[in-house]
């Protein structure tokens, strides 16, 4: 079976969401292919796609520029896992610890002197 010209939106979406099923789907209801046409299709436009993007274009109209936000986090994320940076909270830290301490301190002492101080 050939690809038609222009695939429906829908079915790209799916497929840039990894979600094939859905595609095959689409693409029988809009088609009326059988199940073994409609998944040749799909797998024909997801191939097309791969190659488009080891091309080094983008998936669609719909590319965004990556932000400065979405970069920075990326950075810091990949600075974690290269072990570069070292993770203020570890795993199994009692965060707070102290001050809980220090605030259970100071009300005691304020007992104290309520109770006895006068």
């Amino acid at each position: 079976m050939n690809a038609p010209r222009e695939v429906p939106q829908a079915v790209i979406d799916a497929l840039l969401r990894g979600d094939k099923m859905t595609a095959i789907k689409l693409v029988r209801e809009l088609t009326g292919d059988d199940l073994k046409s409609a998944m040749q299709m799909v797998q024909q436009i997801a191939a097309q796609m791969q190659a488009g993007k080891a091309a080094g274009s983008h998936a669609g109209p719909h590319h965004q520029p990556e932000t400065k936000g979405q970069r920075e986090s990326r950075e810091r994320s990949q600075e974690l896992m290269a072990g570069r940076h070292t993770p203020t909270v570890m795993p199994g830290d009692q965060g707070g610890r102290g001050l809980s301490w220090l605030v259970l301190l100071v009300l005691a002492a304020a007992a104290v002197w309520f109770l006895f101080g006068r």
